[in-house]
């Protein structure tokens, strides 16, 4: 019995010994020295971060978080250090990675997918690797620092426990589109209500807290709790705004329940269709108008009686025609069956076939439509994205922000959303800038579209738009640009960006067909420099004129130095003769004075234009 006994205990201290030394096992992969062996890594594993290093030393800290996020993530995703300074020398190489101290580069089935731009937290890595493509967390988010945003069950639970100030819980989905529409909101809230309450969140959709949805009876996102000392009050269904907010936790009250009147239930002269009447009703009708729509649904209420005011206004004005309504959530086959995505949805009928879609929100709109239904035009077609206008500007993103901007001497960067109206009205300008140092190739104009690259911007800590930064071989030297938003203000600020007293320079402005005429009767004196973008001569002239346009305007002298890129403007070039280049003509008040045909340098231009004028102004 006492060998028997001996034999267990044996057999027991190796099977633990084996599941020590499997759990204990390196998450990360270190090192692969044949570039056969990482492609085919990449390829057989889906979801590869790769921590590129030319130095283990300086990279250690940021290595030992890496080792720490594998160990989280093993079996979700790969995890692999290259030392770029030994063994994996080579395999960097075949690459093209030049780590400074260090990279991460993250490979999706088998292809590079995007630089790693986020934190360097265990957190951080984590959520990366596991929605490696999907959009920054709201918790990294850097404008969203005034919401407590709450990892887990058990945190959340301690949290409410011990928080005294009022609390507001925001328990939402990352998929979900009101959600997304309230975090703006909320966010703002969050900031105005510091010092008095709390609002904190909670990403429900991540696996470990599911149990949250059944603990705290969440059925659908977002959901927002109101707690004091420790104890759920009651929900919050008011308005989704900032304000509202603000007021609900400043003054905070249980909402009262009214049951709201079904439309069908409202005498009107709206005719409400069901699976029963939908066929027969559409069928015997020449003129038919149906709104689909959704009880709970914004809009649809606000629509509702400006409707019934226009069906009203058809039967009293004896117009032929009928206005019908069909509550969408519980007609769902009919819905279904003529492709409802959204509600409101107006339809028009004739006979029992749909002719079209109509978007109409007021009464006398709708009646003016039913007096005359004709289809509407075609939306005009979306706004063209900046990125593919021809321009001067660089766009940037996750892929090539820190290889260009590490090349590029003085860089200005504009971090943007296309909705943006600040930015809209910068875009032109910064645009103009940027045409102006196209030839110079230490300057650069460069924009990144937030919305679409999030991860670049809050890395670079962008809470509001736009956001303009000025770059000096990415990391060397970086400062928020904080002057005007002209033209001449970017071209002043990137003229001089090191501060060392050079002389502002004023732009060329360049002239078209569509406004040459009236630019040069505006002006006493304009000097105009007719060129093309590929005469090698021009680009050599291009800083001497500029320099005389800075001088002149220093000197308090009364013109102008502009220029026409002669392959895009056929119409001036061909009614002033332009057929070599540069060709430079001096207009006075409009008219035609003088052509400059001397040496093209800053003095001579100057004289030039300053003799003739005075020449001018003797003779009249």
């Amino acid at each position: 019995m006492k060998h028997f006994n001996t034999i267990f205990f044996l057999l027991l201290a190796f099977e633990i010994n084996i599941y020590l030394t499997k759990d204990t096992k390196n998450a990360v992969v270190d090192n692969i020295y044949d570039i056969k062996e990482f492609k085919k890594l990449i390829r057989t594993k889906t979801n590869v971060l790769v921590c590129y290093t030319n130095s283990i030393k300086q990279a250690s800290q940021v290595i030992k978080v890496f080792r720490e996020a594998a160990d989280v993530i093993k079996g979700q995703g790969t995890m692999v250090v290259m030392d770029c300074s030994g063994e994996a020398k080579k395999v960097c190489k075949k690459l093209k990675v030049t780590p400074d101290p260090f990279i991460f580069k993250h490979y999706k089935n088998g292809e590079f997918n995007r630089d790693y731009d986020r934190k360097f937290t265990v957190s951080s890595m984590v959520n990366f690797m596991r929605d490696p493509t999907g959009d920054l967390p709201w918790e990294e988010d850097a404008s969203a620092s005034d919401i407590v945003h709450v990892p887990d069950a058990e945190t959340l639970a301690k949290f409410i426990r011990q928080e005294s100030r009022p609390l507001m819980v925001m328990f939402y989905a990352p998929w979900c589109g009101f959600c997304k529409t309230l975090k703006p909101e909320y966010v703002a809230a969050a900031k105005e209500l510091k010092g008095h309450s709390v609002l904190a969140a909670i990403d429900v959709n991540k696996p470990e807290n599911a149990v949250i949805r059944t603990l705290y009876n969440i059925t659908g996102f977002p959901t927002l709790l109101y707690y004091k000392n420790g104890a759920m009050k009651f929900q919050y269904e008011g308005d989704n705004k900032r304000q509202a907010i603000v007021n609900f936790m400043k003054n905070p009250s249980k909402p009262v329940k009214v049951k709201e009147q079904e439309w069908s239930e409202v005498d009107s002269e709206v005719v409400h269709l069901t699976t029963t009447n939908f066929d027969p009703v559409v069928k015997e009708e020449a003129s038919l108008l149906v709104m689909f729509y959704a009880p709970w649904c914004g809009h649809c209420k606000k629509i509702k009686p400006e409707y019934e005011k226009a069906a009203a206004k058809l039967k009293s004005d004896g117009i032929p025609g009928m206005m019908a309504a069909v509550d969408a959530t519980k007609e769902v086959s009919i819905a279904d069956r003529f492709s409802v995505k959204g509600y409101p949805t107006m339809k028009y009928f004739t006979y029992g076939e749909h002719k079209f879609d109509i978007n109409l929100r007021e009464a006398t709109k709708i009646v003016e439509f039913m007096k005359n239904p004709k289809e509407p035009p075609p939306p005009p077609p979306p706004e063209k994205p900046w990125s593919e206008e021809e321009s001067s500007v660089v766009h940037l993103n996750e892929e090539n922000f820190k290889s260009f901007l590490k090349k590029k001497r003085h860089a200005l960067v504009i971090f943007y959303a296309p909705w943006c109206g600040h930015c809209k009205k910068a875009k032109p300008e910064f645009t103009k800038a940027a045409e102006f140092f196209k030839d110079d190739p230490k300057v650069e104009f460069a924009a990144v579209d937030c919305t679409t690259y999030q991860g670049v911007c809050s890395a670079h800590e962008v809470s509001g738009y736009p956001t303009i930064k000025y770059f000096s071989y990415l990391n060397k030297v970086v400062k928020a640009y904080n002057s005007g938003r002209t033209a001449d203000d970017f071209i002043a600020f990137m003229s001089d960006p090191e501060g060392n007293g050079s002389s502002q320079k004023t732009i060329v402005p360049q002239l078209t067909d569509a406004n040459f005429e009236e630019e040069i009767s505006s002006k006493s004196a304009v000097l105009v420099m007719f060129y093309a973008p590929w005469c090698k001569q021009c680009k050599e002239i291009k800083p001497e004129y500029q320099k005389a346009t800075n001088e002149l305007k220093q000197d308090g002298f009364i013109a102008q130095l502009a220029s026409v890129d002669c392959s895009s403007n056929p119409v001036v070039t061909d009614k002033y003769d332009i057929g070599t280049f540069p060709t430079f003509k001096l207009f006075l008040n409009g008219k035609f004075a003088a052509d400059f045909t001397g040496k093209s340098t800053k003095d001579d231009i100057k004289s030039f234009v300053v003799d003739v004028k005075n020449r001018k102004n003797k003779e009249l």
